[in-house]
């Protein structure tokens, strides 16, 4: 890991120890404080906006960890493939994306819960993992060796389904922050330019023209045979 990396992995230990010691052993609600509200609960406070990333669900400690682990592998990959400042904002913007959803979902239904921790770019982080290095081969619980770039398809459509089937009550805020942090990556803002648009549709006249000639072998089996013209 990059010295970034480690230093946000150690903000997210701090702030889970701290937050343990203050809902566990002193009875303070701090989860409920800095957690993302719905609008509509009464307890939404604008603080919530900058704080909810780094809090984590207090009773869920096994949880952290595992998000702890998965950060540690896909961090610093990521990192050094769009550097620090792309990586930060990627990450950054998944956690808007994450936000923004959250909230929308909790105003139009009454299916809205708190919504916090780093899931949201955490889970970017494997998708764009996957779009980076489609071919390179991960363990899947260290054990199934597996494509990135089916774990990256695998991650939205598991997402999805279980937010479809209303068994991942963060599937929202989970959605938001890897569909703003692929828009990010992608950089759809080519779809606006219409010399992009004249390069793919001549792309797409080259392939259907290719695609009508065949490749004949032109040796020749005897002298008498006539030559092939390509």
């Amino acid at each position: 890991m990059t010295r970034v990396g480690k230093t946000i992995l150690a903000i997210y230990v701090s702030v889970y120890v701290i937050e343990l010691i203050g809902e566990r052993w002193m009875g303070i609600p701090i989860f409920h404080w800095l957690a993302l509200n719905p609008i509509s609960s009464g307890s939404f406070y604008l603080w919530q906006v900058v704080t909810h990333p780094f809090i984590h669900d207090p009773g869920a400690p096994i949880g952290f960890l595992i998000d702890c682990l998965v950060f540690y592998f896909f961090a610093g990959t990521i990192e050094s493939a769009l550097g620090t400042k792309g990586f930060l904002t990627l990450y950054v913007i998944a956690a808007i994306g994450g936000m923004v959803a959250c909230l929308v979902f909790g105003s139009l239904t009454s299916f809205g819960v708190s919504c916090a921790g780093m899931m949201p770019s955490l889970l970017s982080l494997i998708v764009v993992f996957g779009l980076l290095t489609p071919e390179s081969t991960i363990l899947l619980m260290f054990v199934l060796p597996i494509k990135a770039k089916y774990i990256s398809y695998g991650t939205v459509i598991v997402t999805a389904l279980t937010f479809l089937a209303q068994t991942n009550a963060h599937g929202a805020y989970h959605l938001g922050g890897i569909g703003l942090a692929w828009l990010y990556f992608r950089r759809p803002t080519q779809w606006l330019n219409p010399d992009w648009w004249r390069w793919k549709y001549f792309s797409h006249r080259q392939k259907r023209h290719r695609s009508k000639f065949t490749v004949i072998d032109g040796k020749k089996k005897d002298q008498d045979d006539k030559p092939t013209i390509h």
